[in-house]
């Protein structure tokens, strides 16, 4: 009786071994995930239509030709001219431009302008 006990006690821990060492091997679990990659391949053609996989690329595509320009004058280093409205409350550090308002030469030029408006109504 104590050697069946024995042999099925053996035999338990041999098959334990056994499914260790398959469960523990790449080689094991090789097919089984190439049969979860091709299931998953299957769904992906069934469920997944041909044409959602474009909006990605076409989304950054649409992106780079609105950009285009940006990117052309970084490339080449074109300074752009053109004054930001929002320029003076930026962090770019920008020249003051004098615009003083001579008042006097202002009111003269208005005098001359209606001297010559009241002329041209008589």
């Amino acid at each position: 009786m104590g050697n069946v006990i024995q042999a099925v006690k053996d035999d338990v821990i041999e098959t334990l071994l056994l499914v260790k060492t398959c469960f523990s091997s790449f080689w094991f679990w090789l097919p089984v995930v190439y049969g979860g990659y091709m299931i998953f391949q299957i769904w992906l053609l069934i469920v997944v239509h041909p044409l959602t996989i474009l909006i990605v690329p076409g989304a950054i595509s649409a992106y780079l030709i609105v950009d285009e320009k940006r990117r052309i004058k970084a490339q080449y280093g074109i300074k752009d001219d053109k004054q930001r409205a929002l320029r003076p409350y930026s962090l770019l550090p920008t020249e003051r431009v004098d615009r003083s308002w001579d008042v006097e030469k202002t009111l003269e030029e208005y005098g001359k302008m209606m001297k010559e408006d009241e002329e041209d109504r008589s």
